[in-house]
């Protein structure tokens, strides 16, 4: 479940919020970031009489499907926001690729607007249904086609089953001037030493990761080594790289040896993701060059001398055994001054020299067991600015009183303003309650996460939804998943439930956008407003007739 839930968020976001534009927002950028790319010349003309330097102001305020709307009001709003709207493109699925991209080549005119474009044929991480098939050679020649007309492309992603046909980076390269970003995920196929994707120089950002689903069942795979070109290209011809990515996310699979990245030096480095690491067959931590002594080849080492890191993501697998009880870094103690977000395990915080600047923490490569609480605890409470919590834990028996566990976590980061709590073993409506009823000790918190091992019989998502809210009211969003190991994706279902209050700061109603797969039937999506009613006591009344059903977003014909 964890490494799926991964893999989603760091292909269409690899980090947090706006501080990571590159990689865990790559492609859903804020408008408000892309002002720049509004229409010039002719299209800065007045809108009938508001000045379209106002109007701008406007639309960075609106989310996107409300800029689309926008724009479908006038053919003059529609050439003044046509750059914005195609500033970021990102097929999702196989008909995406195939629709938008037969649009592109008759549009061409369209093309020059695009600075980062995202294709995921055949994406094996669809849920709840599953995608369509798509020949990937098929999506290459288009790409290739409308490569000329791609003037201001800097972004591009390749997300399909296996890494493309070798050709298309060549072709990229020649035609694509603008190109400095490049993230292209692998399959089972090996990699080929010679491959033009070894060819680029002087990138930004480059990732190259091991895809989900791959299978597997080794407790301790050979690590793969990488080609010397590739490390040629990025150690030697990318002095300015600012964010690097090799990791696996079917670690009993297929792992690469990413041991030779310590050889590197980029002063620019602000972002890097790295794994997987884990036991080693003698039990030993590896890579064994990067996790051992402090020798300048450890990856210590390789962390002191990139002052500008802001964002870290190791990504660790340790099967069927409960990680160590330390995990020495190796830090000096003017290392990662500027690290805001971190993404690992909690062994690997107990010697952060700046533990004050992180922002962001993610937990979620391991369950956190109660046994740990007393080691966890501490080191969070360094934390001392931490806004963001993604935490993973087990609760064995439901039955019990869990309530210090949950406390104990909650009043070492009262600053959170993003929580979200993650048990994929059962987790039934006893220990929910505990858990939601101790989340005052987090004033300033606005939304709330919760995934959860699922029953048959576990009241449905909204039922939780009101239960988490009627306790915490001033919650802006509230996020529910049910985790089922067998399900596709080990999503069984999830609900995002924003709030909407009235003047007075009081929840009245909940935007709702369900979706996922029932005890019987197909799969569903659904969008609807849920109108607020409290009961005799005080819980929010869960009334069919309180429930408004929205139509579907509005889509651009010319993407659809």
């Amino acid at each position: 479940m964890q490494r799926a839930r991964s893999i989603e968020f760091i292909r269409e976001s690899l980090t947090k919020r706006n501080r990571r534009r590159s990689f865990k927002n790559l492609f859903q950028l804020p408008l408000s970031a892309r002002s720049s790319a509004y229409g010039t010349a002719t299209t800065t003309a007045a809108v009938g009489s508001i000045p379209a330097d106002i109007v701008r102001e406007i639309v960075d305020l609106l989310s996107p499907a409300d800029v689309l709307s926008f724009s479908l009001t006038s053919s003059h709003l529609r050439a003044l926001l046509m750059p914005a709207m195609y500033d970021t493109v990102t097929l999702k699925s196989s008909r995406n690729c195939r629709v938008t991209l037969n649009m592109l080549r008759k549009r061409r005119d369209i093309c020059r607007h695009i600075k980062k474009l995202a294709v995921r044929p055949n994406y094996y991480l669809a849920w709840p249904k599953p995608d369509e098939r798509l020949h990937e050679d098929w999506v290459v020649d288009i790409i290739e086609e409308i490569s000329k007309d791609l003037t201001t492309m800097h972004t591009f992603d390749w997300d399909g089953l296996e890494l493309p046909r070798d050709s298309i980076w060549t072709t990229l390269r020649t035609n694509c001037p603008q190109l400095k970003s490049v993230f292209s995920n692998v399959g089972t196929l090996s990699l080929n030493p010679n491959s033009s994707l070894f060819s680029f120089s002087d990138l930004a950002s480059f990732s190259l990761i091991v895809r989900h689903g791959l299978g597997g069942n080794e407790l301790f795979p050979a690590l793969e080594p990488m080609p010397d070109r590739f490390w040629e290209m990025i150690i030697n011809r990318c002095p300015d790289l600012q964010e690097l990515a090799i990791c696996s996310f079917s670690s009993s699979a297929r792992v690469f040896d990413f041991e030779r990245i310590t050889e590197g030096n980029w002063p620019r480095l602000h972002t890097l993701t790295l794994g997987s690491f884990g036991y080693q067959s003698d039990f030993t931590l590896g890579p064994p060059q990067l996790l051992g002594p402090a020798t300048e080849r450890s990856l210590g080492k390789f962390l002191n001398r990139h002052t500008e890191l802001k964002y870290i993501r190791f990504l660790w697998n340790f099967k069927r055994w409960m990680s160590p009880d330390t995990i020495s870094m190796h830090l000096s103690p003017s290392s990662l001054p500027a690290l805001d977000t971190f993404i690992g395990v909690y062994q690997q915080l107990a010697e952060l020299p700046n533990p004050q600047a992180l922002e962001t923490l993610d937990l979620t490569c391991e369950p956190v067991y109660e046994s740990r609480l007393d080691t966890v605890c501490p080191i969070l409470k360094n934390l001392i600015n931490l806004t963001s919590l993604d935490i993973w834990t087990h609760v064995f028996d439901p039955s019990r009183d869990h309530t210090r566990f949950f406390n104990s976590i909650l009043a070492a980061c009262p600053k959170l303003t993003d929580f979200h709590f993650m048990c994929t073993t059962s987790f039934t409506l006893k220990p929910l309650k505990q858990l939601i009823t101790q989340l005052h000790l987090l004033p300033h918190l606005k939304r709330f996460s919760l995934t959860k091992g699922h029953k048959y019989i576990d009241e449905n998502m909204l039922s939780t939804a009101l239960r988490v809210l009627k306790y915490n009211p001033s919650l802006k969003q509230i996020s529910i998943r049910w985790a089922r190991e067998r399900c596709p994706n080990h999503l069984k279902q999830e609900g995002s439930y924003d709030v909407i209050s009235d003047d007075d700061g009081q929840p009245k109603a909940l935007m709702v956008v369900e979706r996922g797969i029932p005890i019987v039937g197909s799969p569903f999506l659904r969008r609807y407003r849920h109108k607020l009613e409290r009961a005799g006591n005080g819980r929010f009344r869960r009334n069919v007739s309180t429930i408004d059903i929205l139509p579907p977003p509005v889509q651009d014909p010319q993407k659809c």
